[in-house]
């Protein structure tokens, strides 16, 4: 048997059955007596060490514990297993029912992407604890409390900020440009703005100027997330009318300590969104 790298998988909130296919298959690869490439993977009871976890989205206590596990950094890699084929809270899902070969597939593409850097680099660092927040996934309408928008042309950026801000019960619309951004902006109201600077077409400070310009979103707080983080930038982003302003990667204390000032302006107002404070 060669000596191929072991990759760590746990589960949260699976069927019995399913659980127990699992254990089966990744056992199998760790036992087998042929190389793997992407490697070998086997069962890991202490999630904290899993380089991925398989969790039922349909399970609300499943979804509360990953979250809370993900609130420390590294957090393993979500596999997420829905009832459609898309899901905009993991880059990687499985549907029901999925057999030996798509679980295995999908494992060896999560590995292979990791070890080639992921192709972009992560939207949050620090290894800051989030607060502790109760957090409510339903089967049918989540009870989103406020609405965000997530202006970014970066899949991975979108998809990590479509999680983060689930977490707080924060429905979120995404935007690939400045354009299609101002485009939602027309038809919907948002509590909340995330706005990307380089991007093609217009870019953050065009989109900012805009926003602001508009009745009725001139006070919608607009949090800047961007890799360019020198004092002029910072001003340029103050002067475009954002309430604050983030350098990638986002450090998690700075990133909650903003959106919870947000949400504590906010909460139980249905009135025209608060401003946010900048840092």
């Amino acid at each position: 048997m060669t000596q191929d790298k072991i990759f760590l998988v746990g589960t949260l909130g699976l069927q019995k059955q399913e659980e127990r296919f699992v254990k089966i298959m990744l056992g199998l690869t760790s036992h087998a007596q042929t190389s793997r490439p992407q490697g070998r993977y086997a069962w890991s009871e202490d999630l904290k060490k899993a380089e991925v976890v398989i969790v039922n989205s349909e399970d609300d206590s499943a979804m509360k514990s990953w979250h809370a596990l993900a609130s420390h950094k590294p957090s393993p890699v979500l596999l997420l297993v829905t009832a459609t084929e898309q899901s905009p809270y993991s880059k990687y899902h499985l549907t029901r029912p999925f057999g030996p070969a798509k679980v295995l597939m999908i494992l060896d593409k999560i590995v292979k992407e990791r070890g080639e850097g992921g192709g972009e680099p992560e939207t949050f660092s620090g290894s800051a604890k989030a607060v502790q927040r109760e957090v409510v996934v339903s089967k049918g309408v989540a009870p989103f409390r406020h609405r965000a928008l997530v202006v970014d042309d970066s899949p991975t950026v979108r998809k990590q900020l479509v999680l983060e801000l689930g977490s707080f019960n924060i429905q979120v619309d995404t935007a690939e440009t400045g354009e299609q951004g101002l485009d939602m902006l027309q038809k919907n109201r948002y509590d909340i703005i995330f706005l990307d600077v380089v991007m093609p077409g217009a870019d953050g400070y065009q989109v900012c100027k805009t926003i602001r310009r508009n009745q009725d979103t001139k006070s919608t707080p607009i949090v800047m997330l961007t890799s360019k983080s020198s004092p002029f930038d910072k001003v340029r982003g103050s002067l475009a009318g954002c309430s604050s302003y983030l350098t990638k990667p986002v450090d998690y204390e700075n990133f909650y300590h903003v959106l919870e000032s947000f949400l504590e302006q906010t909460n139980g107002t249905e009135e025209a969104p608060g401003a946010l404070n900048g840092h």
